[in-house]
């Protein structure tokens, strides 16, 4: 019983040592984001509201991310579009998806203001810095 107990409290710690450094991560790129987006007019209220900011858009674009993701896969699976075209598509989608999911959590959000060209800047700047991961995932198929 005593093990147990003792098992569970480690598995619990370990879990939330984990769930502090993912959030931690987050936090990093929420406050860099946050920074570039303040050179294009982003305003906010406090820093946990950037990072809260930033975690709504990751929820509400990961669905969006999907199909940024599997529909340029997908034409290049079916012999409908080369690599590198597959590639251009992916970079446009990702950018529109993830432009989305901020202008939809700016919307609902109060305490944070973002101009759309912030939106737009940091929304290439995140496609841009993923498409290694994307041509990794096209040359495996």
């Amino acid at each position: 019983m005593k093990k147990k107990f003792s098992q569970l409290i480690a598995s619990a710690v370990a879990y939330f040592i984990i769930a502090a450094i993912i959030l931690g991560v987050i936090a990093v790129i929420a406050l860099l984001s946050g920074s570039v987006m303040r050179i294009f007019g982003f305003e906010y209220e406090s820093v946990w509201h950037i990072i809260l900011f930033f975690i709504i858009t990751m929820i509400v674009g990961f669905p969006l991310e999907l199909l940024a993701e599997g529909l340029p896969r997908a034409l290049v699976s079916l012999g409908r579009a080369r690599k590198n075209d597959a590639t251009i598509f992916y970079v446009i989608l990702d950018t529109l998806c993830t432009a989305a999911a901020m202008a939809i959590t700016d919307y609902f959000m109060d305490s944070v203001t973002a101009r759309d060209l912030s939106i737009l800047v940091i929304a290439i700047l995140f496609s841009l810095t993923s498409i290694k991961d994307f041509r990794e995932k096209l040359e495996k198929e």
